[in-house]
């Protein structure tokens, strides 16, 4: 992944103000939890879902990509802009043995807007993808990554994991939640 091409990027959909944020490996990395990204995951508010496909459509080429199970993620896109592969998720969701669980997008789940090289990307939450990473299979040393960090830190955006708990979660994840919550390091 190039981050010059996630600063094109970010200038595009900030042109059109889209609502979207950062998240997955680049969102960890921006908190130094792993050393590089391999893509770009951006998640966007559906109500842009047409204008961002297409700014995709005029910037990138689309790949295939098959919807697969627990992901229930609406809209899923990945496109390959430069050198980058970028995934772009609308109504993002991963089913799991309760339910289903939904991402919001929206002012709250935005937490922080890093000016880098004059551009303004928004970047989601650690609690968040914390919640997520739990449910997606084959995401432990993520979800221990981030976990060791919140510990280590503290939990800096609580209400997220409030929201969280209103729905539908294996009784582990809550666990964990309510774990690190309750953690001071």
């Amino acid at each position: 992944m190039k981050f010059d091409d996630l600063y094109f990027i970010a200038d595009e959909l900030n042109k059109e103000k889209v609502r979207w944020m950062i998240g997955s490996s680049v969102l960890l990395y921006f908190h130094g939890i792993v050393n590089s990204p391999n893509d770009i995951d951006i998640v966007i508010d559906e109500k842009d879902i047409i204008k961002v496909k297409g700014i995709f459509d005029k910037i990138g080429t689309e790949q295939a990509k098959e919807k697969k199970y627990p992901y229930l993620t609406e809209y899923f896109y990945t496109y390959i802009v430069r050198d980058t592969s970028i995934d772009i998720m609308c109504n993002f969701g991963v089913a799991h043995q309760y339910g289903d669980y939904r991402l919001k997008i929206d002012e709250v789940a935005i937490v922080e807007y890093r000016n880098i090289n004059n551009g303004i990307l928004p970047l989601s939450s650690l609690e968040d993808w914390y919640v997520l990473y739990q449910l997606m299979p084959g995401r432990e040393n993520k979800v221990d990554m981030i976990e060791k960090y919140l510990v280590r830190n503290g939990v800096n955006h609580y209400e997220l994991f409030e929201r969280a708990l209103t729905q539908s979660l294996p009784e582990e994840v809550v666990h964990k939640i309510n774990i690190v919550m309750c953690d001071k390091g």
